[in-house]
């Protein structure tokens, strides 16, 4: 907001001899209309931007708890040149504040930017959610010429140059919109100004006010420290894109534990068994820098921090914000085996992140005592977004056995958070009952992801169905599409045999993430090639793209012996990402090096970097011995 008066004059009378069109080279455009009252908060979902050291000030509208609309102008010189992930200079976003002088509303970080390719607007994530301001209504339908539209803003008055109030104007739509842009016109003297860019355009309908567009380009008539007399502008449109909005906002995060807008990834380590007989099991943390990784951190023991035994070999760890408030949670699955009375009982544990940390684990269920007997060996957990409320969920994939007519049962059971723990497990499908036929639990590899781009986790399972007789593999790849509050029956989406060709199960493990960055969730499989004739591993590492109804047949993006040298796929642990904060899921690998001479174990973390249309070849970025100097078992690693 606060410029030298120089700068800023230069570089907007620059922009005004070119044409007015060229104003988005500016932090852009405020409202020359009545400040509001600070009691007033009418508005309160306008948000007011800082970008770096002052260097910049906009305006901006929260359209979800987390997320914020605005002009991409604010990031960079042009709409086009604003890159996804991590903004280049540090922001901060006050929202619901109409007069900045107090202490009202919230004030949060910008971590991550998303911007829109083919207009002037950008989606940006905040560092935690915003739950005390109801975000704005998204309109469905383009105004209509002659309609009046309030529009908002904390850039310049006619009489200051960084007023410290919220100021809105009255604006006529010159004519119906056509492509991207929206003509507006001010009444009664109402301009949009300098600071101005991405505050909202609103029509009231109803009696309530939905966003038609955001600030872009103005001719700021009548603005402080400009000589122009003009008072129309041209506005981006966002009721014609609603629905890329909502999805992009409901976006799950993966592994981002501290909420900084690139993933981390976590490791539950086995320490085994101390001298007391109680079990020892850690919590460490490879924090993102973007570029790379920082050394591991310990973020819990359980002898130091919780006093009591935790058993690895009796944990299933899963990764989500489950609390929505922008960090990744861990959450464990852990079993407490078989009760006198003959039931199962597993507890359900969850590690809460406070960015730097993790709270010492909760138990937030325990199926004696809330549910009935549930069985740890029978459950594959996988974490996400179910219903699409911002909140993460868990799904087990549940193993029945093999039924008295000799159909295998399996069924699928929802955990769905509440924001401070997790509700009854649900059935949401029975193979028998539902599908009608059998399906092996242990034939089954489950993974999560938003396949259809919808704002909603889905969940894939690379089945498996054995060797043919004309002696080929047979794999399937089946989709639960959520429906929100249910999950639909499987689809297969793939067949090797039909499909493909011959692909084995046992040689895959399979990962989701959005690697090409288009907003649904792709898989990636590392696939096991065996020994060769010259001694090397040979590993691959293939792709199935989502189309958003389907899968595209694998792709091989990745091939150890073409593209790098030996790969021991038996020492490889994935985990996806997206840990340089770009937008597009990347891999990552803790791998197995084994005892060293020193009879120290040796692990690596390489990673394998999404460029859009692929990954790259794998990138060492940490190994225990030189960066660490310690040992570390790679086979009592959990990684998350």
């Amino acid at each position: 907001m606060r410029h030298s008066r120089p700068t800023r004059l230069a570089a907007l009378t620059a922009a005004l001899i070119v044409s007015p069109l060229t104003l988005s080279v500016a932090p852009a455009t405020a409202v020359t209309g009545p400040a509001s009252d600070a009691a007033d908060t009418t508005h309160a979902y306008t948000a007011q931007l800082t970008v770096g050291e002052h260097d910049r000030g906009c305006s901006g509208v929260l359209v979800a708890p987390m997320w914020i609309a605005t002009s991409a102008v604010c990031f960079g010189d042009a709409p086009n040149g604003v890159s996804a992930g991590k903004p280049a200079q540090a922001t901060t976003a006050t929202i619901g504040r109409t007069d900045l002088t107090t202490a009202e509303g919230a004030v949060r970080d910008v971590v991550e930017l998303v911007p829109r390719a083919d207009r002037d607007l950008v989606l940006a994530r905040l560092a935690g959610p915003v739950n005390d301001i109801a975000p704005v209504r998204l309109a469905e339908a383009p105004p209509a010429s002659g309609d009046t539209l309030t529009v908002a803003g904390y850039g310049r008055t006619k009489d200051e140059w960084a007023p410290l109030r919220l100021h809105t104007g009255a604006f006529t739509v010159d004519a119906a919109p056509v492509g991207v842009d929206l003509n507006i016109s001010g009444k009664d003297g109402a301009a949009v100004c300098a600071g101005d860019a991405g505050g909202p355009a609103l029509r009231t309908v109803n009696g309530t006010p939905e966003l038609v567009a955001v600030n872009s380009r103005s001719w700021q008539g009548g603005c402080f420290g400009v000589d122009a007399t003009r008072t129309d502008a041209v506005n981006t449109r966002t009721d014609d894109i609603a629905d890329w909005i909502r999805d992009t906002v409901n976006r799950p995060s993966t592994t981002d534990f501290n909420g900084d807008g690139a993933d981390d990834v976590g490791m539950l380590y086995d320490y085994g068994t101390a001298e007391d007989g109680r079990r020892r099991t850690g919590l460490w943390r490879f924090t993102s820098t973007g570029d790379d990784f920082a050394a591991p951190a310990k973020n819990w023991d359980s002898l130091s921090d919780l006093g009591s035994s935790w058993t690895w070999d009796s944990s299933k760890p899963v990764h989500g914000d489950f609390n929505g408030d922008g960090k990744d949670d861990i959450a464990v699955l852990y079993n407490n085996g078989k009760q006198a009375d003959g039931r199962y009982r597993t507890g359900l544990w969850t590690f809460t992140s406070t960015g730097d940390d993790f709270t010492n684990p909760v138990r937030t269920w325990d199926s004696t005592a809330d549910f009935g007997s549930w069985n740890w060996d029978s459950s594959k957990p996988v974490a996400g977004d179910f219903n699409g409320d911002g909140k993460d969920d868990i799904a087990v994939l549940y193993n029945n056995g093999r039924q008295a007519d000799g159909r295998y049962k399996t069924a699928l059971w929802t955990f769905t958070s509440t924001g401070d723990g997790f509700a009854a497990p649900a059935k949401n499908w029975d193979s028998l009952s539902d599908l009608g036929s059998s399906w092996t639990w242990d034939s089954s590899k489950p993974v999560h992801g938003d396949f259809n781009g919808d704002g909603k986790d889905d969940i894939a399972v690379l089945y498996n169905n054995g060797k043919q007789a004309d002696g080929r593999y047979r794999t399937g790849l089946w989709t639960f599409t959520s429906t929100g509050d249910d999950f639909t029956n499987p689809v297969r989406t793939w067949d090797s045999t039909a499909d493909f060709g011959s692909w084995n199960w046992d040689s895959s493990k399979p990962v989701a993430g959005d690697f090409n960055g288009d907003g649904k969730g792709d898989i990636s499989v590392l696939y096991d090639n065996g020994r060769q004739a010259d001694g090397r591993y040979r590993t691959g590492l293939w792709t199935f793209t989502s189309t958003g109804d389907d899968f595209t047949n694998p792709v091989r993006t990745w091939d150890s012996t073409a593209d790098f040298g030996s790969w021991n796929w038996d020492s490889s642990k994935p985990v996806a990402g997206d840990f340089n904060g770009d937008g597009k899921g990347d891999i990552s690998v803790l791998y197995d090096n084994g005892k060293q001479a020193d009879g120290r174990y040796k692990t690596a973390l390489w990673t394998f970097t999404s460029a859009g249309n692929g990954l790259g070849t794998p990138v060492k970025k940490w190994d225990s011995f030189t960066d660490s100097g310690s040992s570390w078992t790679w086979s009592r690693i959990n990684a998350v």
